[in-house]
């Protein structure tokens, strides 16, 4: 066994022993799921978390839980740069020990084709609101400009646009989503009456994070490219989640972190820009590339001195979404969802808030119960049931369901919320 499995062996708990079978032991990472996983299976994926065996981990939306294999490659990558800090002369034939100014070409045209664009248009970041502020801040906009968002942007999302309010008077329109929304025609709907002859910029989760409404994105980008609007989406809650084709989309700029439900090492990010759209934009963090025109994305990861085992960790993340199947991934999250949304919808007392329609849905169900305040509701699930989902103030409670979650979790949840709402 080679250094990564010794270390991934060692730090299973005894009572995983029998998932050992269902990994390879030279790399550390789950068997593939064949083409109809049964239960068993996703019930063992489990043991390549962290996560203790005992509680359910319901907030992916916040923050995914990150593989052994993933932890182990930082880890030793890590260590690795310690021990050869010594021989660090920046010499060509020498390995490179951090990031931020490199090209990482193996990295970027993964990420290239599980998005749908070409390896110069990707830029590796620390998280989405980086890609936001790239876009918010580099784009030319002038007094009375108007920037169509929504009503449910994360801060992260939005704030950029705020602050260009605020320092050179661009104008910013809502589109309230009705909650929950009926289906995506009446989304489209909205957007059509929103966008103006003055909208320069549209931009739009593709996936809302209080609601995991997935939205009708390809639709509401051919409305804006009609008046020649730029369109940026941020995929926070959709890499990984929901299929992704940037170009079927149609946008110009995506961004994401891939420290949700792709897997990754916290502070792991993703920009993607159209190269043909990226000219609109001027860089934000300037250094060397910062004009690099050919490799647009290399001028956007030119973002100073960063951790070079956290991408070691991203690579390791990508090995093991590739050993599920992207796909499978996204299918199991999905019935996750469905299963949570069918037992909801049956449930007296309990009123799901996010959509329910099959086209606006995925992985991510907010719901709230009569009598019961949000935070109080989500105390009470962590006290009594070891249940973690997350709190979402006037919203409600939010669960966010991923591959370490099964629907033995499904059915402890929704008894948990019946003997409540009963």
């Amino acid at each position: 066994m080679d250094r990564r499995g010794f270390l991934f062996g060692a730090a299973a708990s005894p009572s995983a022993a029998a998932s050992r079978l269902r990994r390879d032991p030279a790399t550390a990472l789950p068997a593939p799921p064949g083409p109809e996983p049964d239960e068993k299976y996703w019930h063992e994926l489990r043991w390549h978390f962290h996560l203790p065996r005992e509680a359910v981990y319901l907030n992916t939306a916040t923050l995914g839980a990150s593989p052994r294999s993933v932890l182990a490659a930082v880890h030793e990558h890590a260590r690795w740069v310690e021990e050869q800090l010594v021989t660090c002369d920046y010499a060509p034939d020498r390995p490179i020990y951090l990031a931020g100014y490199e090209d990482e070409p193996a990295l970027r045209a993964r990420l290239a084709r599980m998005l749908g664009g070409a390896q110069e248009e990707v830029a590796l970041t620390r998280n989405a609101t980086v890609g936001m502020n790239f876009v918010a801040m580099g784009l030319e906009l002038a007094r009375g400009d108007e920037v169509v968002l929504t009503n449910m942007e994360h801060p992260g999302g939005r704030c950029g646009y705020d602050v260009r309010a605020k320092r050179d008077g661009i104008v910013i329109r809502e589109v309230e989503i009705p909650v929950p929304p009926p289906d995506p025609a009446a989304i489209v709907a909205r957007f059509a009456a929103a966008i103006g002859p003055r909208t320069k910029v549209v931009a739009i989760p593709h996936v809302t994070s209080a609601l995991g409404i997935v939205l009708p994105v390809a639709e509401i980008a051919r409305l804006a490219r009609q008046r020649g609007a730029f369109v940026v989406v941020d995929g926070a809650q959709g890499l990984g989640h929901v299929p992704v084709d940037v170009r079927a989309m149609g946008c110009d700029a995506y961004f994401a972190s891939p420290h949700k439900w792709l897997l990754a090492p916290k502070g792991s990010g993703v920009f993607w820009i159209a190269k043909e759209a990226a000219p609109k934009v001027w860089t934000t963090l300037a250094s060397s590339e910062w004009n690099n025109q050919d490799d647009p994305g290399r001028r956007f990861m030119q973002i100073g001195t960063g951790n070079m085992s956290l991408h070691k960790g991203f690579e390791a993340a990508l090995d093991f979404v590739d050993r599920i199947g992207l796909a499978a991934m996204q299918a199991r999250i999905r019935q996750l969802g469905d299963a949570f949304r069918k037992a909801l919808v049956a449930m007296p007392h309990v009123h799901i808030r996010s959509a329910t329609h099959p086209q606006l849905c995925a992985g991510i169900v907010t719901f709230t119960v009569d009598g019961w305040e949000a935070r109080a509701l989500h105390e009470h699930l962590w006290r009594e049931h070891r249940l973690m989902p997350r709190s979402i103030g006037e919203f409600g409670v939010r669960a966010s369901f991923h591959v370490y979650d099964t629907l033995a979790d499904v059915q402890r949840f929704t008894a948990a919320l019946a003997r409540l709402a009963s």
